[in-house]
């Protein structure tokens, strides 16, 4: 897998830097509180009252452990303390990840050794479907990352009712704090705010979130959704901040001229530019807290933070408006609008996934892995291009071609 540092030429950080020795208190125009110290910018979560970074590691890179094999993953988890030890150095204070996310939580909490004290850990539970499963789940997250409490426990990729007996339990018994869930459709996370369920939500969200770059959103809902979650309270942490990862993908590509043009484009003004204002562009949206990314070296946490001094451009625009020009009809936004419409019951938007990690992310065995749970009659190759999905899709996704490729891909 091509790192983000392999693309990184040439740049320059937007913007004049911000030193500032002690907590400055600020409010945006959405009455929210923010502080800054030293660089970092802090956001407060919500009701929980905490102050996160607005810049958080995410270690759904995890998923690499199998594809990379044993020597490859090795050298990943040796860089991974440095990594939290860069990111701390910088102020940041969010770690999230998942149970399922192979044996994360065990490398994060032997990162963390020492300095429990600074990071806010977000993890979820695996299984999820029944109470005993969960607080099964909770006690190893809790020996995992060896402490007595985890700060942000979610469920992951939609709500249970076994999850929420049993979180409830265990925030009573002081072994979680805050209640949350991950998922990729707004509407889910509406039902538990308006349910009062949750303190945060995890949602994707990122520039290729809005059509045609207007201001008309791709993914029905969410800006609704970050409406609510801020009249409510309800802190908002995001994913999927890198809009699909493409850069590697193309880097390859010789035949392709606007895919050509586009990275001569960054030999110029420098790749470092491109990662930054995608979380330049989600930081605008003072609705949100904290975004979550996915670092695999100590540079892309440089990257990463510098970010948070700078402001978002003209040349940070035009550098997004040419890559979703580019990524727009390959890139599934996951808003699940596709699925009732489809009468062979193929599940879309995973299926479209799957092959985003094998192209994009290069997990390769995972994808494949995935790919195979799938019921036969379920997967890529039972579509007889009927057109009903790309007919309903917002986002204009060439979902038809992709499920051709996912299929040669992953089958």
């Amino acid at each position: 897998m091509v790192s983000r540092r392999d693309f990184i030429k040439t740049s320059v950080v937007a913007g004049a830097a911000v030193s500032i020795g002690s907590f400055d208190d600020l409010a945006d125009s959405s009455g929210n509180r923010i502080e800054i110290k030293n660089g970092m910018k802090y956001r407060r979560f919500g009701r929980t009252e905490l102050m996160l970074s607005e810049i958080g590691f995410g270690c759904a890179s995890g998923l690499r452990s199998r594809q990379l094999g044993e020597v490859l993953f090795n050298r990943w988890r040796e860089q991974i303390p440095t990594i939290v030890d860069t990111l701390l150095e910088r102020g940041g204070n969010v770690i999230a990840t998942g149970s399922g996310y192979h044996d994360t939580e065990e490398l994060l909490g032997k990162a963390l050794k020492g300095k429990r004290n600074k990071a806010y850990i977000f993890t979820s539970a695996e299984p999820k479907e029944d109470a005993k499963s969960v607080i099964a789940s909770c006690e190893r997250s809790l020996t995992l990352f060896q402490t007595d409490h985890i700060d942000g426990y979610f469920c992951h990729n939609g709500w249970s009712e076994g999850f929420q007996e049993s979180a409830a339990k265990l925030k009573e018994q002081g072994k979680i704090r805050f209640i949350g869930q991950s998922c990729h459709v707004p509407e889910r996370h509406v039902e538990k705010i308006h349910e009062n369920l949750v303190d945060f939500i995890f949602q994707p969200y990122n520039y290729m979130s809005l059509a045609k770059w207007t201001e008309k959103i791709d993914t029905p809902g969410i800006e609704e959704l970050f409406l609510l979650a801020n009249k409510r309270d309800i802190g908002v942490l995001v994913m999927k901040p890198m809009s699909g990862h493409y850069i590697p993908n193309w880097a390859g590509q010789t035949t392709d001229p606007m895919v050509q043009a586009f990275m001569k484009d960054l030999e110029s003004l420098g790749t470092k530019n491109l990662y930054q204002a995608f979380l330049l562009w989600i930081l605008q949206n003072k609705n949100v807290t904290s975004a979550v990314v996915g670092m695999n070296e100590t540079q892309d946490v440089i990257v990463d933070c510098d970010a948070i001094l700078g402001k978002f451009t003209a040349m940070h625009e035009a550098l997004l408006k040419k890559y979703s020009v580019l990524a727009t009809k390959d890139y599934c936004r996951l808003c699940e609008t596709c699925i009732t419409s489809c009468p062979k019951g193929i599940p879309i938007p995973d299926i479209q996934r799957f092959r985003m990690y094998y192209r994009n992310y290069g997990h390769q065995v995972d994808a494949r892995e995935y790919y195979s749970a799938i019921n036969p009659v379920c997967r890529a190759s039972a579509c007889d291009s009927c057109g009903a999905c790309e007919a309903i899709c917002p986002n204009g996704v060439a979902i038809m071609k992709n499920l051709v490729d996912a299929h040669q891909l992953l089958a």
